[in-house]
Order: C-alpha cells, then sequence, then structure tokens
C-alpha cells in the first residue's frame, strides 16, 4: 500500500485519522479552556457537579468542542457543524423530549425495583424548598451542558467517523469501552460499575444511530443523572448531591445497588441498560429525520424512503467508506 492510501481515501482524509484528529483538536481546545479557568482562579474551591463555578468550566468544554468540530466539519467535511448531531431540525424537539422520558424511565425503574426488593427506602428531605428549588435549577443547567459535552465526545463527532471506519457494531464497543474507562477516575468505582458504564453507553449509542442526532441520547444521559442525583438522591457514578427532593438510604448488597457509587455499580442497573438497548435498537417509531438524512448521508440516499440508515456502515458521505 503506498503511503498517500494509508492516510487518504478519494483523495481526502480517511475517517479514522479524522477521528483522531478531531480528538487532538478537541483536548487541545479543552486544554486552553481549562487553562483559562484556572488563570481565572475558578478552581478554587469546586466540587464537581455542585458549584457554579464547575459550571463555568463545562460551558467552557462545551464551547471548546464545539470548536473543534466546526473546524472539523467546516475544513475537511465542508458541511455545517449540524451535521455532528446537533441541528434544530424539524424533529429535534420530539427526540429531545422521547430522550428525557427514557432517561427517566431507566432510572426510575432501578429506584423503584430497589424499594419494592427491600434494598433501599427513599423519604422526603428535610431541606428548605427554597434551597433545594435553587440548587435544583442551578445543577439543571449544570448536568444539562456536562451530558451535553459527554454526548458530544462520545457519540458526536469521532464516534460518527469510528461508524464510517470500524461500522455501527465497532464504533459501539469502542466508544462504550473508552466512556466505561475514563469513569475509573471517579470515587467509589468497582468493576461491575465500569462495566455498567460502557453497557449504557450502547443505548445512547443506539439513540444516535437511530436518529443520527444527539438530542436523545443528550436527554437521555441528562434525565438519567439529574433524576438519579437530585430526585432521588442517589449517588450519581460516585459522587453525592445534596440537597435532593428525596433521602436515598441504601441498604442491599453492593454488587446489586452500587452502594456508595451509586445506582451505575449495581447489577439491577446492568438489567436496565440491556433492556433499554433492546427496545432502542428495535422500536419501530425512532427513525431518523429527512433533515437529518439529508445533512448526514446526502440527497442521494435521503431520497432512498425507509432505508435503514441506522445499520448502514460508512455510508455518511458519498465518498469516505471503510477503512
Amino acid at each position: 500500500m503506498r503511503l498517500q492510501n494509508l492516510f487518504l481515501l478519494g483523495g481526502s482524509l480517511r475517517p479514522i485519522w479524522r477521528c483522531l484528529l478531531s480528538l487532538a483538536l478537541a483536548f487541545l481546545a479543552s486544554s486552553l479552556a481549562g487553562f483559562a479557568y484556572i488563570l481565572t482562579g475558578g478552581a478554587r474551591g469546586v466540587s464537581p457537579g455542585v458549584n457554579a463555578p464547575y459550571g463555568t468550566l463545562d460551558l467552557l468544554m462545551l464551547l471548546a468542542f464545539l470548536g473543534a468540530f466546526k473546524i472539523m466539519t467546516r475544513v475537511i467535511e465542508h458541511k455545517p457543524l449540524g451535521v455532528i448531531g446537533l441541528a434544530f431540525h424539524p424533529c429535534w424537539v420530539n427526540e429531545l423530549c422521547l430522550g428525557l422520558g427514557i432517561g427517566v424511565i431507566m432510572i426510575v425503574s432501578v429506584g423503584g425495583a430497589e424499594a419494592l426488593l427491600g434494598l433501599a427506602r427513599f423519604a422526603p428531605s428535610t431541606f428548605a424548598a427554597r434551597s433545594e428549588l435553587a440548587y435544583g435549577g442551578g445543577l439543571l443547567l449544570i448536568l444539562s451542558i456536562s451530558a451535553t459535552n459527554e454526548e458530544l465526545i462520545f457519540r458526536g463527532y469521532p464516534f460518527q467517523k469510528l461508524v464510517q471506519s470500524l461500522g455501527p457494531p465497532g464504533a459501539v464497543a469502542l466508544s462504550s469501552a473508552c466512556f466505561g474507562l475514563v469513569h475509573l477516575g471517579n470515587p467509589h468505582h468497582t468493576w461491575i460499575s465500569t462495566v455498567n458504564t460502557m453497557l449504557v453507553g450502547i443505548p445512547f449509542s443506539i439513540a444516535y444511530l437511530r436518529t443520527r442526532s444527539l438530542w436523545m441520547p443528550v436527554g437521555m444521559h441528562f434525565t438519567w443523572n439529574y433524576v438519579q442525583g437530585f430526585v432521588l438522591g442517589l449517588p450519581v457514578s460516585g459522587l453525592a448531591l445534596s440537597p435532593s427532593v428525596l433521602q436515598a438510604q441504601v441498604h442491599g448488597a453492593a454488587w446489586l445497588t452500587g452502594s456508595a457509587y451509586g445506582p451505575e455499580g449495581g447489577l439491577i442497573s446492568t438489567a436496565v441498560f440491556v433492556g433499554a438497548g433492546i427496545c432502542l435498537f428495535l422500536s419501530p417509531r425512532i427513525r431518523i429525520s429527512e433533515r437529518m438524512k439529508e445533512l448526514v448521508f446526502g440527497p442521494s440516499l435521503a431520497a432512498v424512503k425507509d432505508a435503514p440508515v441506522h445499520i448502514l456502515p460508512g455510508a455518511e458521505s458519498g465518498q469516505d467508506g471503510p477503512t
């Protein structure tokens, strides 16, 4: 193979190199954002997911990721930024609301199962309503930005280039594995929590592949975290959020409930993640919008009615195929 063919396909950069380049740009941009954040003194006295300064850092990271992917889509793809999955197409609100609802069903299923099995008890919080409302509003903003950031990295542009390179199964497996491994730095993690975090990446990825939009996985990701931490009072990936609407007392075995790590560390969540993935994969109601079909796949495929675009490897562009 000629050296040129290693990097180029049809005269343009191969998808796998686009993936790696986008990750490098995102890392550089986020590092600059973090450096600017530290220079302004924002790193003092910050607890992840709780303090307003941490929300500022999340916002800076969001702008950094969007800037990095804007360079990729404009310079290399010659497409608008919306192609990464955040286009405001006619169905974006419906997809976001569906994702929000699915996330709520997932975490309530876990909490409900723990309560019914006698593994946890949920009681009303003793915090003042005003403090809960203020905290909940701030946390809503912080966790929504945080969920968007993680989806941009793990289901956004880099993942989409992996789909072109490895096909959907390989891309989902690699992206979900990385999603689980980056959470090894969270407190109280276990091997079950790591496997479960990998598993939850699968329904998130399927939600993207079925719609070619990030609105549904962002909604799922956000409400899973928000309801888990602020409503049910359970730890979120090892982080305790307080105050909360309910106070949770978990008594069950850690391998079932996740204990100090939260529901993601228990086998009850494993069953919910697997079930969610199967339902999302099989549901006939989850479909790509015509606008996103045209934006991602081009006018030729967009003209094909009922094309099963969620299982087409390497079809995102007219010239790029698997590497």
